[in-house]
């Protein structure tokens, strides 16, 4: 009676195992598809309004021209089971210097073992742009070794941005997965546009 007993429970153990094993939550896949200039103004640091004439100058506002990029992800779930997307963060940076943080609290839920896009907008402006890359350490040194001031690669980027003449990275990237029964995953990312 006792064997019998150990075999049973034996058999019980490895079919839970085998069972936990089947419903594992696995890490779902978090690639850049592309990147696109949403919408975009012309380079300016500081605009001007209600300008009259040199008497009358209207006003500077502080931001500057604005630059809307789009960040499309594909999300790839590898479970046989839907888990939905929480929340994603990561951060954007252009010819290696950080420029924006982009987060996103949609959620989304993606079919067992199917791909869903994920479609993020981020909104870049000269002035706060410039002065990220002259107050973030790491940007400065950049800037002294290559000999730029941070206006002439602004400049530059609003310039040329539409044809993907310089390299624009995900870095950083974070995203926290949920199951059916409210179990959590977190997963990193990362990604380079254009692709090589």
């Amino acid at each position: 009676m006792k064997k019998k007993a150990v075999l049973f429970a034996t058999a019980m153990l490895i079919s839970l195992a085998f069972l936990s094993a089947c419903l594992a939550f696995e890490a779902p896949v978090i690639t850049l598809d592309r990147v696109e200039v949403a919408s975009i103004q012309p380079f300016f640091v500081k605009p001007r309004v209600e300008y009259k004439n040199e008497k009358e100058p209207g006003k500077e506002l502080p931001a500057g021209a604005m630059l809307n990029m789009a960040y499309v992800f594909d999300i790839k779930n590898p479970n046989k089971t839907p888990v939905m997307l929480d929340e994603l963060t990561f951060t954007t940076a252009f010819e290696g210097f950080e420029v924006n943080t982009a987060f996103s609290y949609e959620n989304s839920w993606i079919p067992g073992g199917k791909t869903n896009q994920l479609k993020v907008i981020t909104t870049n402006e000269t002035l706060p742009t410039i002065t990220s890359l002259m107050v973030a350490a790491e940007n400065v040194q950049k800037l002294q070794e290559k000999k730029l001031t941070a206006g002439a690669v602004v400049k530059k980027w609003w310039e040329n941005v539409g044809d993907f003449s310089f390299p624009i990275e995900v870095k950083a990237g974070t995203a926290l997965f949920k199951d059916e029964k409210g179990k959590e995953l977190r997963v990193t990312f990362t990604g380079k546009w254009p692709k090589k």
